[in-house]
Formats: structure tokens, C-alpha cells, sequence
């Protein structure tokens, strides 16, 4: 079994959201993705090692790594808008500034992690227009990393999708779901959290239109992991993934108790 590399779809200049597939082809998927929010482009770099490290194992199935879903924002947030001189003057308006180490948002000003079709623009802090964080966007879907991300999910149709961010070590799994499914989920986030010795946080907490709400309401066992201590401030940097190695092996647990459930 080796490493498939592609695409899922690019963004407005044109850049891949490139993916790795690793382990069976047929059968039960997951998805592992990280590189939403562009401050938190650490999460690139875990999600990649996550598949260097695990790429000679025998997964009991498949498992499609995203490293960067934003590849623009992340871009923007470690380069500044000088890369980008047909958004430029925008961008820094948008962001009252030249700094972009804090931005979250796509090159649009769209929160993608607020775009997807789950209770959009309900959630508590959303905005309505462009933003370095928190702007929900047109529509849903309305971007064309969220309709990636969306497509994949649909087509493949994931057993358990995970969703890296940073930083509080805290894990999320709810979103409305009940009986059986609630149990199911917590289960699986009561097993991450006490691997990795994070918080699992319990209660629906009035997000909307994240990609973790967004697989629930498929029926889809999702959680939301937060790197890094809450000791830390943005921005983060390389040094700050030195104590979350044991991330790197938590897609294989994770798979072997979805697989043997």
C-alpha cells in the first residue's frame, strides 16, 4: 500500500488543496485535515507528518490527509499580501494593516471554517462581511476551499472525520446529535482525549458552520482537536509542535477502533 498524492480543488489563484490518500481504496475512509485557519498553518505541518509516519504502516482503512485546506490564507499569514499584489491593497484594508500573522480567514475574507452548510450563520461571533476571522460568507459553500472539502466529503462518504486547530489541547465532537450517535462520538473523543491528555469538552457550544458541525449533521462521527497548550499565544510557530507528537499516531488508533467497533 503506498501514498497517492492529487488534488481535491484549487482556490481562487489557482493554488491545489492537495491531499494524500494512504492505506485501502475500498472500504471505510477517513478524512484528517488541518491548514483551515491560516494562523494556524502548524497544523499543516502535523497533519503532513501525520502521513510521512504513518505511510508503511498497514491501516485498517483508508486515510485521506488534507494538509492545508487553505493553502492562500496560510500562505497570506506567514508571507503577507505582498504575494498576492492583484488582492493586496484589499486584504489590508480588510485587516487594518500589514500583519497578517493573526488572519484566519481564505483571501476572500471568508472564514471557511464558518462556511459550510451547518446552522450557517447562527453561530455566536459570526459576521457578515470580509474579516481576518468570523465572516461567514455569501452563502454556504459560498468558497471554493469549503466546496472541496464538501465535495470529497460527500463522494467519499468518511466513517469519522478529524479536524486539527490550535491551541487550547481541547477536544469538540458535538453538534445536536443524540442517542446512539452522541454515544458513538463521545466514545471516540473520550479515546483521543485520553491518548493524547487533552480536554474532551462536552455540550453543543453554539458554533455553526464548521466543517466538524457540517459531518455531524451527515451522520458523520466528527471532532475538532485543539494543538498546542493554552499557555501559548498566536502567532504560533515550528517549536510549538514539540509537544504533540503523539498526534502523529493518533489516525491509526483512531482507525483500528472504527474498524474493530
Amino acid at each position: 500500500m503506498g501514498v497517492d498524492c492529487g488534488s481535491i480543488g484549487r482556490t481562487i489563484t489557482g493554488a491545489h488543496i492537495l491531499c494524500f490518500h494512504l492505506g485501502p481504496t475500498d472500504g471505510a475512509q477517513m478524512i484528517v485535515q488541518g491548514g483551515m485557519h491560516a494562523r494556524e498553518w502548524i497544523t499543516s505541518l502535523l497533519v503532513t507528518r501525520q502521513a510521512f509516519t504513518l505511510r508503511r504502516e498497514k491501516l485498517p482503512l483508508g486515510i485521506y490527509f488534507l494538509p492545508m485546506t487553505n493553502p492562500d490564507g496560510c500562505t497570506l499569514a506567514q508571507t503577507g499580501a505582498d504575494v498576492f499584489p492583484e488582492h493586496a491593497r484589499r486584504l489590508i484594508t480588510i485587516n487594518g494593516g500589514e500583519d497578517f500573522s493573526l488572519w484566519k480567514a481564505n483571501l476572500r475574507g471568508v472564514d471557511i471554517n464558518c462556511n459550510f452548510d451547518a446552522k450557517w450563520g447562527s453561530g455566536r461571533g459570526n459576521l457578515t462581511t470580509p474579516a481576518p476571522a468570523s465572516y461567514i460568507g455569501e452563502r454556504p459553500e459560498s468558497e471554493a476551499e469549503t466546496q472541496a472539502l464538501a465535495r470529497l466529503t460527500r463522494r467519499i462518504r468518511p466513517v469519522m472525520t478529524v479536524s486539527y486547530h490550535a491551541l487550547g489541547r481541547e477536544i469538540y465532537y458535538e453538534f445536536g446529535q443524540t442517542g446512539e450517535a452522541l454515544a458513538r462520538d463521545r466514545e471516540l473523543g473520550e479515546m483521543a482525549a485520553a491518548y493524547l491528555g487533552y480536554t474532551l469538552v462536552d455540550g453543543d457550544l453554539g458554533s455553526a458552520g464548521g466543517y466538524k458541525d457540517y459531518c455531524v449533521g451527515l451522520g458523520i462521527s466528527a471532532l475538532t482537536i485543539e494543538i498546542v497548550g493554552g499557555d501559548r499565544t498566536h502567532p504560533l510557530s515550528e517549536p510549538d509542535l514539540a509537544q504533540e507528537e503523539k498526534n502523529l499516531w493518533l489516525p491509526m488508533i483512531l482507525a483500528e477502533a472504527l474498524k474493530s467497533s
